[in-house]
């Protein structure tokens, strides 16, 4: 009779003990953040790639960034932008990313008026993957790659702004057995409104602003000429590739090039190059740099710029 009671003290103690490491093991795994595959920080690049936030993921983020204006040779020297953007990025459904972002104009080289400051609309975006690609492609073999369509719309909650403006995006992205991954982006906006202290809007009531430009105010030295009219549809293509520079991939480079339509008639296209590199801290905490260079000069193409983004994950 002890025997058995004994017995069956140790099954049970046994069990219990079953019980709270599969507990354990069970809360670990739904705490822990963990990426699918590599995800380029939104809102840094010009370029986009097709990998949304994984599914009950909130990525909370912050980036700042700094451009260096060019103008047209009569307009003298553009100002310097500089701009401080919070934003979060959702994991909604599978294959599905929902954005907001609120990006605060804090300064244009000193040269500033006082209630301008802090002043930008709101950016909501959605970022939809149509097609997954199946696997890495390695030499010789074809491949679909990976397809998203993206939309951005600039809402007015800033002060003196009107109009919505909106941008639509079909993304490629092929992933390769070395790691590296290339990028081909397609998008086109609509230019409906305006933000009069946004980067290319400037306190002028004519000079209507763009959704993600770069230009600086136009109205600072013209001597009394009206800034040109901006392009209501603007579009442009962007080539890229990234890949890594460690063995384990925590650090990747990243390298686009933008062409696209200028935002305002009668100037030029822009032509656009962008350097930089991400860091993969842990699994919950990335970091991002990249430096911006103007490829020509005319008016609206920026001559140099850099941002740095960094993020954090939480999963629910």
């Amino acid at each position: 009779m002890k025997q058995t009671l004994s017995l069956a003290l140790v099954l049970t103690i046994g069990a219990v003990a079953l019980a709270q490491e599969s507990e354990v093991t069970k809360i670990t795994s739904e705490t822990k953040t963990v990426s699918e595959g590599v995800d380029l920080l939104s809102g840094l690049w010009m370029m986009e790639d097709a990998v949304p936030v994984n599914t009950r993921q909130v990525d909370l983020r912050l980036g700042f960034r700094w451009v260096t204006e060019s103008s047209p040779a009569h307009l003298g020297d553009g100002d310097d932008d500089f701009v401080v953007t919070p934003s979060i990025a959702w994991g909604a459904y599978d294959n599905l990313e929902l954005s907001l972002a609120v990006p605060a104009w804090v300064g244009d080289g000193g040269d500033m008026p006082a209630q301008d400051d802090g002043n930008y609309d709101t950016t909501i975006g959605a970022l939809w993957r149509i097609y997954k690609q199946a696997g890495p492609c390695g030499e010789g073999c074809l491949v679909l790659p990976s397809v998203a369509l993206s939309g951005k719309a600039r809402i007015p909650t800033g002060c003196g702004s009107s109009g919505v403006d909106g941008e639509l995006r079909l993304i490629f992205t092929s992933e390769y057995d070395s790691g590296v991954r290339s990028h081909l982006n397609v998008f086109g906006a609509a230019i409906n409104g305006k933000n009069a202290d946004t980067w290319t809007g400037g306190d002028d009531e004519e000079d209507e602003g763009m959704l993600f430009g770069f230009l600086g105010d136009d109205d600072d030295d013209d001597e009394g000429e009206m800034p040109p009219d901006p392009r209501h549809v603007q579009w442009g293509v962007v080539f890229g590739l990234d890949g890594p520079l460690c063995a384990d991939g925590a650090v990747r480079w990243v390298a686009d090039y933008v062409h696209r339509s200028s935002e305002h008639y009668g100037r030029a296209n822009m032509n656009l190059l962008e350097l930089g590199w991400e860091w993969t801290i842990t699994d919950a905490d990335k970091l991002g740099m990249g430096t911006l260079i103007g490829l020509d000069n005319n008016g609206d193409t920026p001559n140099f710029g850099a941002g740095i983004t960094y993020s954090h994950s939480l999963t629910y």
